[in-house]
């Protein structure tokens, strides 16, 4: 298929924050794209540019937006469908007419005519036939914009998505009825790219199907920003992905996609085993001292302390780049919770100490670190479950917390979930006050309504799970603290938690081992370790590098003493072993084995670094997934053949 635009240099910061640096990629026609990325990593601005409304920040060299141009079917025209809808100032405006305040050339004509009409009621004669020209010189002209095509098509979509009265206000609809309008809209337009904001939100499921066989359905491209993990396994064919300012392209479904980062994770968990036994083999070496080290190569030696100085380089630069982008917030926001100098010990045994921060309403916080740590204890102390041993803890007057253990012990299975949830009663009341009856409530967690009275012992896991969170999501709260929230739950039962949690207003502690989930939902990271607490204002993306940065330092101390003591220790002597035949020979070959070994793992990596991930597919995915095989027995096969020989070197 033909290109239908390409985007190069696309460089774009907003108050000191780089959303695009360098990003590029292009749209081929019949694509329907699926746009992923954190919230504020600039989704909606990438739509914005694709439509011309926003520009990029100017650059060397500059940014490029090469479009398709020839025929209307074939050049590059797009329409970009918002999450909500407008009403300016016409708040008077029917669900028929608001079609024109997306095409103003129409709206123009149309209001013309409706004057027009008006006076050839109201005349006659010579008067009356000037009027009738003018009438048919603005039917030419609304004919000439294909007005007639489009308005039918709108009303003809309309009906399809169940909005059938034309003539209501479209200030008194719900939000699941405006939604329809967008989505009437949508394909109603003649444009070749369909740009698509979150547009199933507020929608029911019956109505997302409906969108979902459309989009199934339709011959133009378009880009689908949504959060239903659902629909974007069933309408997409490539998938483009905004990560650290740049946007990556896969070629597949999303659910082709998901396998993709889930290969690309397992290859990532490998190498960091292999590097935690290769330290750990790389400290014991190290502990040898000068005598049994006298073989080895300097450039070892060098290396070694090359790995350390590297680490701090990357944790320093993880967090200078966290400092420049977050120091200089200014938003003032309520103080919930605030410590000052709060440590915490069971008898001897300090968990942390001068701990301070502050929580404010709105905050999403991610409280990760290792086990035993005191994450459970720190937020036992937020609640006040727990006093401190020393400093002092400020809550605001009338707090109120909800704190969400990993127990779940809370559902009588004896009961049916209308008697857990709406105590009996028909209606329950949400935390921000609205009413809404027990059964649309319960449906909402993915349920049928036909189970609204069964009894809940008869309900499977996965079922009792999704209704312990609608149970625990009805409970108001300043403060909402989940520990390890995601713990047996589900992908649909997951993706209802995300979405409560990123709409819900007040504020959030999240102690979860899931990062996807962290990074969804939280705008704060804070990391419990070596007794003290480290707080990120960003999200968990931001705050990645640096984690991992203090985890590869940790595997280094653990098993590194004192150098320096090391090599005053006077050294016992090995005794010498006479070697076989047969490992004097392997003694002789090993050398040439792993020059041979090593120059084969440097083809490998020069092949791997050939792929261009922007243009990554599942052949060439599955081509790299098994090239990247390869170089990792490579490399074991290489540490192998080390060991193996110094073991050899030390008996002679």
């Amino acid at each position: 298929m033909a290109l239908l635009c390409t985007l190069r240099n696309i460089y774009l910061s907003f108050g000191g924050k780089s959303l695009f640096d360098g990003a590029q990629f292009n749209i081929t026609q019949g694509e329907r794209i699926g746009l992923l990325g954190l919230n504020g990593k600039g989704k909606s601005s990438l739509l914005k540019i694709l439509t011309g409304e926003l520009t990029p920040d100017t650059s060397t060299p500059p940014f490029q937006f090469d479009k398709a141009k020839g025929d209307a079917d074939k050049r590059y025209s797009c329409f970009l469908i918002p999450q909500e809808l407008t009403l300016g100032k016409n708040q008077e405006i029917n669900v028929k007419d608001y079609l024109f305040e997306f095409y103003p050339e129409l709206r123009k004509i149309h209001l013309s005519l409706t004057d027009i009409n008006d006076k050839i009621e109201n005349s006659e004669g010579e008067v009356q036939n000037g009027y009738i020209e003018k009438q048919k010189v603005l039917l030419d002209s609304y004919d000439h914009l294909g007005g007639w095509e489009i308005t039918s098509a709108y009303e003809s979509y309309l009906r399809y998505f169940g909005l059938g009265d034309l003539e209501l206000k479209v200030r008194d609809l719900s939000g699941g009825e405006q939604k329809k309008i967008l989505l009437s809209l949508g394909f109603t337009s003649n444009a070749n790219l369909i740009l698509w904001d979150e547009p199933t939100n507020h929608l029911d499921l019956e109505t997302i199907k409906l969108f979902e066989e459309r989009l199934n359905t339709t011959n133009k491209s378009f880009i689908l920003v949504t959060h239903d993990r659902h629909l974007l396994g069933k309408v997409t064919n490539r998938i483009l992905h905004i990560n650290g300012a740049k946007i990556s392209a896969f070629s597949g479904s999303y659910l082709d996609f998901l396998n993709f980062l889930s290969e690309e994770e397992k290859s990532r968990l490998k190498h960091l085993d292999k590097l935690k036994n290769s330290l750990r083999r790389e400290d014991a070496w190290m502990k040898q001292g000068i005598k049994a080290r006298r073989t080895r190569s300097k450039k070892r030696l060098d290396d070694y302390h090359q790995l350390k100085k590297k680490i701090q380089v990357v944790k320093g630069e993880a967090r200078r780049k966290l400092e420049l982008q977050f120091s200089e917030s200014t938003r003032k926001t309520k103080q919930l919770v605030k410590f000052n100098s709060v440590g915490f010990s069971y008898g001897q045994n300090e968990l942390f100490s001068n701990v301070d921060f502050t929580i404010s309403k709105g905050d999403k916080i991610g409280l990760i670190g290792g086990n035993g740590v005191g994450k459970s204890t720190l937020v036992n102390l937020i609640s006040g479950k727990l006093n401190p041993s020393t400093g002092e803890i400020k809550r605001s007057d009338d707090l109120m917390i909800q704190h969400f253990t990993q127990n779940r012990e809370e559902l009588d299975l004896t009961k049916s979930p209308f008697e857990i949830l709406g105590d009996g009663t028909d209606s329950i009341i949400l935390p921000n006050g609205q009413k809404k009856h027990v059964a649309a409530y319960f449906e909402s967690f993915l349920f049928s309504r036909d189970d609204l009275h069964r009894p809940i012992q008869s309900f499977s896991g996965g079922e009792k799970n999704r209704l312990q969170m609608a149970l625990n999501l009805l409970k108001g709260g300043d403060l909402w603290i989940f520990d390890e929230p995601t713990n047996d739950l589900d992908l649909e039962t997951l993706q209802i938690l995300e979405e409560k949690l990123e709409s819900f207003e007040g504020s959030v502690i999240l102690i979860s081992h899931d990062r996807s989930f962290l990074g969804n939902v939280t705008n704060k990271v804070w990391l419990l370790r070596s007794q003290s607490l480290e707080t990120f204002s960003g999200g968990y993306e931001q705050a990645e590098a640096y984690i991992d940065a203090l985890t590869i330092e940790d595997l280094l101390d653990e098993n590194e003493d004192d150098e320096s003591s090391q090599l005053t220790q006077p050294e016992q002597e090995k005794a010498k072993v006479k070697l076989s035949y047969k490992e004097k020979d392997r003694l002789k070959n090993l050398p040439q084995l792993i020059k041979s070994a090593e120059k084969y793992l440097e083809q490998l990596e020069e092949k791997m670094s050939k792929f261009d991930f922007n243009k990554m597919d599942a052949e060439k995915s599955l081509e790299f997934s098994k090239l990247s095989e390869e170089r990792d027995k490579k490399e074991e096969e290489i540490l192998s053949c080390y060991e193996e020989l110094e073991d050899l070197q030390d008996r002679v």
